[in-house]
């Protein structure tokens, strides 16, 4: 790996690992977004309305902050809807997302809307 970011000019992966784990870590490199742009991988530039969160996150949270962004107002209910859970369930999603800083509820209950950040 390391003789192959030395031949494309881009900076090594950080390598950090668990008992159980390892992870390779690339960082931001032009080099990189290049060597992509001529290989026709990248086709379109992330816009803030698009960006997605760290690979960590489950889908549901995921799909959750997706809609939170396409229509700030919409309900517990409309989530539960959509995303094909329980209503309870998209509360307890919601309220650990509010505790972690990800999103903020703007208003009341009725009449507000949810922020992501």
């Amino acid at each position: 790996m390391k003789d192959i970011c030395k031949t494309e000019n881009t900076p090594y992966p950080k390598i950090d690992y668990t008992d159980i784990h390892f992870y390779t870590v690339f960082r931001q490199s032009r080099e990189y977004l290049k060597m992509a742009e001529t290989e026709g991988k990248v086709t379109e530039k992330v816009t803030e309305s698009s960006q997605k969160l760290p690979r960590n996150y489950p889908e549901t949270i995921q799909r959750i902050i997706d809609l939170i962004r396409e229509k700030p107002d919409i309900t517990r209910q409309k989530l539960a809807e959509e995303i094909g859970i329980s209503p309870d369930g998209v509360k307890y999603h919601l309220t650990r997302l509010k505790n972690k800083g990800t999103i903020k509820r703007i208003g009341p209950d009725k009449g507000g809307y949810w922020k992501a950040l």
